[in-house]
């Protein structure tokens, strides 16, 4: 079972699985019940570590599968951002509560630390548990623009970290796993120029699998309620990026509210004229590499 933490096999070295694709806020529905209503939360397993990258609330449920599991104690969490909709299922997170797990949470505050920052996402008056009384081992890492972590395993698993400020006002944290030959980028919440925004296209060079924010298209991008700079990249901006990185594949992600199961199978072919090997990110969704 995907999430179980056991190793992957010598022929594949990373499986991803998406559990909140959803991007602002979840929309639970029947017009969203094939692609998900969750917010952002994508599952990495490589090399017997466990990875998460963003909070939604996609990683509730992803709580309760990890629950089950008796053999695996460390989970390593990584924030693109600390917008509401990347941190609101944390406080839901059935390991945070469960003294058997260490939760490593790795981040950045921008100005500021991520202990202050989800600290007050969980003060009295906002929610009934603070951040210190969570019965979970919780480890806080604050990440610098360029950082990367080193997890160990065979082949070793390195995350590497690089803040962009394709998204307004704090920025983003853009991250690359590797693993062996293998290689994924989670790029969330980035707003691409056309042919891609530079550093994104460097920072994704290669890689096997890129997971790219494509939240609006071209009409709601440049229409009446003009789009451009707040954060979010166009499907056309996405598919742009893939080609220009030279990427195995390319994930269209954190989707727009407004669109349900319908326009998303459309966007995604529209995706596809200009690079191929798009496809829409699905809850449940699994990708071996």
């Amino acid at each position: 079972m995907f999430g179980d933490g056991g190793v992957v096999s010598a022929r594949s070295v990373l499986r991803i699985r998406f559990w909140g694709v959803r991007g602002s806020h979840p929309t639970p529905g029947p017009s969203t019940l094939r692609v998900g209503g969750n917010s952002s939360c994508v599952e990495i397993l490589a090399s017997g570590r466990t990875l998460i990258f963003d909070a939604g609330t996609g990683i509730i449920e992803l709580g309760h599968l990890l629950a089950k599991n008796t053999r695996q104690s460390d989970l390593h969490i990584f924030l693109s951002h600390t917008h509401h909709d990347h941190i609101e299922g944390l406080r839901f997170f059935g390991p945070a509560y469960d003294k058997r797990w260490k939760c490593h949470l790795y981040g950045r505050g921008r100005g500021t630390t991520m202990e202050r920052v989800l600290g007050s996402a969980m003060k009295p008056h906002v929610f009934p548990v603070s951040l210190d009384e969570l019965p979970g081992r919780i480890v806080l890492r604050d990440l610098s623009d360029e950082d990367s972590v080193e997890l160990g395993g065979r082949p070793p698993v390195i995350v590497t970290a690089k803040h962009s400020d394709a998204h307004p006002k704090v920025g983003v944290l853009l991250y690359r796993v590797t693993c062996g030959r293998r290689s994924v980028v989670y790029s969330t919440d980035v707003e691409a120029a056309r042919g891609g925004y530079e550093d994104v296209v460097e920072f994704a060079r290669g890689a096997d699998v890129l997971i790219h924010d494509a939240q609006y298209t071209e009409e709601e991008y440049f229409g009446k309620i003009n789009k451009a700079g707040w954060g979010h990249s166009t499907i056309r901006q996405a598919a742009e990026t893939a080609r220009d990185a030279g990427v195995g594949q390319l994930v269209l992600y954190h989707h727009d509210p407004e669109h349900d199961d319908r326009r998303i199978d459309k966007l995604e072919r529209e995706a596809r004229k200009i690079f191929p090997a798009s496809r829409a990110a699905r809850e449940g969704l699994e990708i071996t590499i």
